[in-house]
């Protein structure tokens, strides 16, 4: 019995090592990018829990305004200058869940510890009309700061303003 021709067609010796040497590059390349991509999503979930802070923020001086008048929370929060150093400071937990003020007045439920302590909140008012505060207006705007690592895991002193990343809205209270 005779066999029929058939052709047979295999990969050569060469092709199979450019192939070999592509698919060790690209895993090579997936890996090392690998941290950068860790640190990017972290990043953004970073960002997007600071962005959810202006509604406790909200709350928080609400609360801080009722207890004490929008006047006094009006004297605590500095005017806005050049420098913007130290506003009136308020710490979030990293998820956002948990906000209370530093120095003002004392929280409801307790005192965020240091070392969970990961946004920074500082709040300023305006310095110029229309924006500016007056007791005889029924509003209180205020520009808002919100910064991050303000502590690092682990850490009690705060990180300094130069390494942390911001985000920067405005709020306003009403009588």
């Amino acid at each position: 019995m005779k066999r029929p021709d058939s052709k047979l067609s295999a990969f050569s010796l060469l092709e199979v090592i450019i192939a070999v040497a592509l698919f060790a590059t690209s895993v090579t390349v997936v890996i090392a990018l690998l941290p950068a991509l860790t640190r990017h999503g972290a990043l953004v979930q970073d960002t997007l829990a600071a962005q959810r802070l202006p509604d406790a923020l909200k709350v928080e001086l609400s609360r801080l305004a009722a207890s004490g008048g929008l006047d006094a929370l009006a004297g605590w929060a500095p005017i806005m200058s050049s420098s913007s150093g130290g506003g009136l400071a308020l710490v979030a937990t990293r998820d956002a869940a948990r906000l209370h003020s530093l120095n003002y007045q004392p929280p409801l439920v307790g005192l965020i510890p240091d070392e969970a302590q990961y946004f920074l909140v500082e709040c300023w008012r305006f310095p110029d009309e229309p924006l500016r505060f007056d007791p005889q207006k029924q509003f209180l705007p205020l520009a808002v700061r919100v910064s991050w690592p303000y502590r690092l895991p682990g850490s009690t002193a705060p990180t300094a303003d130069t390494a942390r990343t911001q985000v920067s809205f405005t709020a306003s209270l009403t009588r």
